[in-house]
């Protein structure tokens, strides 16, 4: 993308270029990224830590001109490095829930589950698949859906991989679609048919979460309509009260709280409804959007000003207004 960056720029017109850290060569690319700020531009770069192909990428970004807003997903105490070693304030703009695709709807036969869990079956989440997940099948109606839970889907994962490897991407696609067991367009049904949705995040073999990052999960459930149940995350707080998301802390808490609110149904409904509240007032993409517009600081005169944003998606990059 980059050796036609500074010519999409020209014909767009944008004020601002969204792209990130693991997409955008920096070293290599410091003279293309500092031409367009000079341009009136504004960069705004995803980050992560540590940087994703060497250490001199946070030497550039301190010392060259390339970027106005560094931001990511993570959790603000957990970049204190990057902060350290870039000199860059790093903002937080945490995952949400898109309004066209998560809100409420009436239950679906199909999806009334007891408990759901939507996710792939990754390592780092093993132990609360081992000890949580699949032993409540024993008592309870359990619904599993996402991707690598069934022989069928691995084989399908390794066509699907096997054409990416050599850019057929139509191909890719087809393995794709007949891996979605959920549509998008079903997953609020999904959460707002089942009883209790159950979130769980990445953790390390210590139990401690690596990146402090909460899951796109955290919102999406609530916004669907679904009664959330999540492991313990502290910076859960800083989103969700106690009463509008439910936080488990441990195995026995887990089956504690699990067989509680099941047995409660007014009680999980008042959280359930205080959940969809504040999700779709407080944390819509809508919500993170005129969050960076105000980092933006476009000046205006009183009324609204239309923004052009030129984003950099996929190691390909694709250009959207």
């Amino acid at each position: 993308m980059f050796d036609r960056l500074e010519e999409t720029v020209d014909r767009i017109k944008p004020d601002v270029f969204w792209t990130t850290w693991h997409f955008t060569p920096v070293i290599k690319e410091q003279s293309v990224l500092r031409n367009i700020r000079q341009k009136g531009v504004r960069v705004f770069m995803l980050v992560d830590w540590p940087p994703p192909r060497s250490p001199r990428e946070a030497d550039v970004i301190a010392s060259g001109d390339i970027v106005d807003v560094c931001f990511g997903e993570r959790e603000p105490e957990s970049m204190v490095e990057f902060e350290r070693a870039t000199g860059k304030r790093y903002y937080l703009i945490p995952n949400a829930a898109n309004r066209l695709l998560h809100f409420p709807t009436a239950p679906v036969v199909k999806y009334q589950y007891d408990i759901v869990f939507l996710g792939a079956k990754l390592p780092l989440k093993m132990w609360f698949f081992d000890n949580i997940l699949l032993p409540l099948k024993r008592k309870y109606k359990v619904g599993i859906f996402g991707p690598c839970w069934t022989i069928r889907d691995n084989v399908l994962r390794v066509g699907q991989r096997l054409c990416r490897d050599v850019k057929f991407r139509a191909g890719a696609d087809i393995f794709g679609r007949m891996r979605m067991l959920i549509p998008p367009e079903e997953e609020n049904q999904l959460y707002s048919s089942a009883k209790i949705s159950v979130n769980f995040h990445e953790r390390e073999p210590d139990g401690s979460q690596p990146h402090l990052i909460l899951n796109q999960r955290t919102f999406k459930i609530c916004a669907c309509g679904g009664f959330q149940i999540c492991d313990h995350v502290p910076a859960l707080r800083k989103y969700f009260a106690e009463d509008e998301v439910v936080m488990a802390n441990d195995k026995d808490d887990w089956f504690k709280k699990i067989d509680y609110y099941l047995g409660h149904d007014a009680e999980r409904e008042t959280i359930r409804k205080q959940g969809i509240e504040r999700a779709l007032h407080d944390h819509s993409y809508h919500n993170r959007v005129a969050y960076a517009m105000e980092l933006y600081r476009q000046p205006t005169s009183g009324e609204s000003m239309p923004y052009t944003v030129c984003c950099q998606v996929g190691t390909g990059g694709h250009n959207y207004q």
